[in-house]
């Protein structure tokens, strides 16, 4: 007897069957900026690009965005932000911004630290009101906030009618901890998620399938893609993409699908949104990524759109 194909959203209410929640995907919006990224085979800023990602995710039962943001000062992230907020109204979906740390360090004088300073100026901006602006944009009006360093207690009172989340109060995020032994390694992250999701603010829970983030670009310091490439291609898979400063890979290991349960169970069934992370982050290969799992599996060609 064969068995029938779920997608995410079915198998999150098999594992949660009394949720009733929103179902929704992490999405780094920075793929375009240029830089060293792992085997990303399209142009990220590409209108059609975007939209098939978007019809690939309802298909996968998501229908909330949430982008990873840098701030108007990295314009290839905020033109990625931008365009998928007016996709997702078109579609029908939710869209939410993250605060990736950039955000609060970018400035039109380059980087600083006036945390708090920059990440007003860029939701202040004209393009991100009209994202917060959008019917697309979550009723809740929450910006997620990801350990930027800004006043959040600040912001809110900048902003009447948007709040500022916390990552580990408002929204979950997987941590990975320095265990040797990978089943161990799960366990522990696991159990760090559910110390997360017992938060009684928890808005946003989140499951993980895996997460590699081995493979630092060489030579070492190499920022650019094109010179990236120019230089063969190579990188060092004992220490993490995130250098020029080595240290050392996370890895946590899909276990046949086990982990990607583990931290499903670890979700509270009232809490209001699930997230799936994520989507397209091709550094961090957390959940495969999805979008690449899914790619694979409806043969999609990228080039052809």
């Amino acid at each position: 007897m064969g068995l029938a194909m779920k997608n995410s959203l079915d198998l999150l209410t098999t594992v949660l069957p009394t949720w009733s929640g929103r179902h929704g995907t992490h999405y780094v919006c920075y793929n375009a900026d240029g830089k060293v990224h792992r085997g990303i085979p399209y142009n990220a800023n590409d209108p059609k690009v975007v939209t098939k990602q978007l019809e690939l995710m309802l298909e996968d039962g998501i229908t909330l965005v949430v982008g990873t943001w840098q701030g108007i000062y990295a314009t290839a992230c905020n033109s990625n932000a931008i365009l998928l907020s007016s996709l997702c109204t078109q579609l029908g979906m939710q869209f939410c911004l993250l605060l990736d740390p950039w955000c609060a360090k970018l400035s039109a004088s380059g980087a600083n630290t006036n945390y708090t300073v920059n990440v007003e100026t860029s939701v202040a901006a004209a393009s991100t009101q009209k994202i917060l602006e959008a019917s697309s944009y979550i009723p809740e009006h929450i910006i997620l906030d990801f350990d930027t360093g800004a006043n959040l207690s600040q912001l809110d009172a900048k902003f009447p009618g948007i709040s500022f989340g916390a990552q580990g109060s408002v929204f979950s995020w997987i941590d990975i901890p320095t265990v040797t032994d990978s089943a161990q390694r799960n366990a522990a992250a696991a159990a760090n998620l559910k110390s997360q999701h017992s938060n009684p603010s928890m808005v946003f829970a989140s499951y993980w399938a895996s997460f590699n983030d081995s493979g630092m670009p060489l030579p070492q310091g190499v920022s650019s893609m094109a010179a990236f490439q120019a230089a063969g291609e190579q990188r060092d898979y004992n220490q993490s993409v995130w250098s020029p400063n080595p240290k050392n890979c996370r890895i946590l290991e899909s276990f046949g699908g086990q982990l990607q349960l583990q931290t499903m169970q670890t979700i509270n069934p009232a809490t209001k949104i699930i997230m799936q992370g994520t989507w397209n982050d091709y550094d961090e290969q957390s959940s495969g990524p999805r979008e690449k799992v899914l790619a694979e599996e409806n043969g999609i060609n990228w080039s052809a759109l």
